[in-house]
């Protein structure tokens, strides 16, 4: 038999029909051969591994308060900007569910042109289904002027209330 806890284990070695694999018999043997694994792979790490870690910290911590004042204005303005493309990509979320009459949450796409295709998608999905629709009275009397409740219009409009 090798020296090799994890070889008397089961880890496949190339030396003779004997090293069949045999299971750990209990908990104590596994976490004996786990434990020597994890003492052969930390003995490939360099001595000071913990040492280099805590300063490539130190040195990312010093590299942020160090960064120029341009260099920070850039990072706000960055962020600012993905702000700014989201809310207007919310709002024409929103016009494009308020003209075409479909919820803004099914919406898919970042372009108007890309929201209208998914709104007109809907609307053909909505008249295939042909649920059992509501009367041209029922329509009338649902808001259709206010944009701030497109899933709300929409589920009016499904059932006719």
């Amino acid at each position: 038999m090798s020296d090799d806890i994890t070889a008397d284990a089961g880890e496949h070695t190339d030396q003779t029909a004997e090293n069949q694999f045999k299971a750990p018999a209990s908990q104590e043997e596994l976490d004996r051969i786990i434990q020597a694994r994890l003492d052969r792979e930390r003995k490939k790490l360099p001595s000071d591994y913990d040492e280099l870690k805590a300063k490539a910290q130190k040195y990312a911590e010093w590299e942020e308060a160090n960064k120029t004042e341009a260099q920070k204005t850039a990072d706000r303005l960055a962020a600012i900007e993905r702000e700014n493309a989201e809310l207007k990509s919310g709002k024409l979320r929103a016009e494009v569910a308020a003209a075409k009459g479909v919820p803004a949450s099914l919406l898919t796409g970042s372009t108007q042109e890309e929201l209208e295709a998914a709104a007109d998608a809907l609307i053909a999905f909505r008249g295939e289904q042909k649920p059992a629709g509501p009367s041209s009275s029922a329509l009338s009397r649902v808001n259709t002027t206010s944009p701030a409740e497109p899933d709300a219009q929409f589920v009016r409009q499904l059932f006719g209330n």
